[in-house]
């Protein structure tokens, strides 16, 4: 194999659920980890984090762009050669729903595919992998391919592993996406904690009505049928309680002139859409006061959906 040349792309961030969605759908966000990827000569594999969603004191053998890129390598067959250093730098807060882990994980699966120089690999066989390291496919799917995304299991619930389809969907470009982010220490063991092990049949049809038209609501634009079909009955109810002011700070976003709000990925940040750019302010103000009302520090983004992921797109 000729020697490998030092490479960078980016891996985006990402909203995941959208309300009803839950564990189906996702927006790649533009906020994006920067991975470069340089040879070495002497053997090593070298992975060096200067991003803020990486803690010094982290053990690195639990690093998800790590454990994608071993993944990945192993998958393809690939060796390191020579070596590798990775340098990955950014700013997606980590702890907050902004799908870090996943993005993680699709950082360093994405480099082993460019090392392996497998550009033709399906999405959907990087997206198996990323789940078997323990990342969530709604997010995972938006890192490694951009925009707006959701993934399909196929097949009965009895097949294992569970085969996943990527579906991409029409965004329309005027979303801003708000992620306000209270001070809390949340970990995904309780968000899932929260949730009831069985929900009431009904649930069901209104859940699978809700995602179709979020569909239509996001591709057009339109504010008053996305606000409709926000609601979830799936695991909004229970996290909602997770954190002091969430409720309240739902509410003041959707008084303050957004579209829908809704909980970020797994929480505890909120998500608030709106295709008006002057009302941002206002409604990242409004929430990040419901918080300080229950005590709560917040910080607010302001996103647009990226249309980048991870993984290499072929030449036309």
């Amino acid at each position: 194999m000729a020697r490998l040349a030092p490479f960078t792309f980016h891996v985006p961030a990402s909203t995941a659920n959208l309300g009803p969605g839950y564990g189906v759908l996702a927006v790649a966000l533009d906020l994006p980890l920067e991975v470069t990827v340089t040879p070495r000569d002497d053997g090593e594999v070298v992975v060096e984090r200067a991003d803020e969603g990486w803690m010094e004191e982290d053990d690195p053998r639990h690093d998800p762009v790590v454990r994608g890129l071993r993944s990945g390598l192993e998958l393809l067959a690939t060796a390191p050669g020579r070596g590798l250093h990775v340098h990955v730098q950014g700013v997606v807060p980590r702890g907050t729903g902004l799908g870090t882990i996943s993005a993680g994980f699709a950082a360093g699966l994405a480099a082993a595919v460019r090392i392996a120089r497998r550009l033709d690999l399906p999405a959907e066989t990087v997206l198996a992998r990323l789940v078997t390291l323990g990342g969530d496919p709604a997010h995972g799917a938006a890192s490694l391919c951009g925009g707006f995304v959701s993934t399909v299991p196929l097949g009965g619930a009895q097949d294992h592993p569970r085969r996943l389809s990527i579906l991409r969907w029409p965004l329309d470009p005027d979303w801003r996406f708000l992620v306000l982010m209270p001070q809390a220490d949340v970990g995904l063991a309780d968000s899932r904690r929260v949730l009831p092990p069985t929900l009431p049949h009904a649930v069901t049809p209104r859940s699978s009505g809700r995602v179709l038209g979020l569909l239509q609501a996001l591709e057009h634009g339109d504010e008053e049928l996305l606000r409709d079909c926000l609601h979830d009955d799936v695991h909004v109810p229970y996290r909602r309680r997770l954190v002091p002011g969430m409720d309240a700070a739902l509410a003041a976003g959707l008084a303050a002139g957004a579209a829908g709000t809704t909980i970020c990925g797994h929480g505890p940040a909120l998500l608030a859409l709106t295709t008006d750019g002057a009302r941002t302010d206002a409604i990242a103000n409004a929430m990040i006061d419901a918080f300080a009302d229950a005590g709560r520090k917040a910080t607010a983004l302001v996103l647009r959906a990226a249309h980048y992921g991870a993984l290499p797109v072929l030449p036309a």
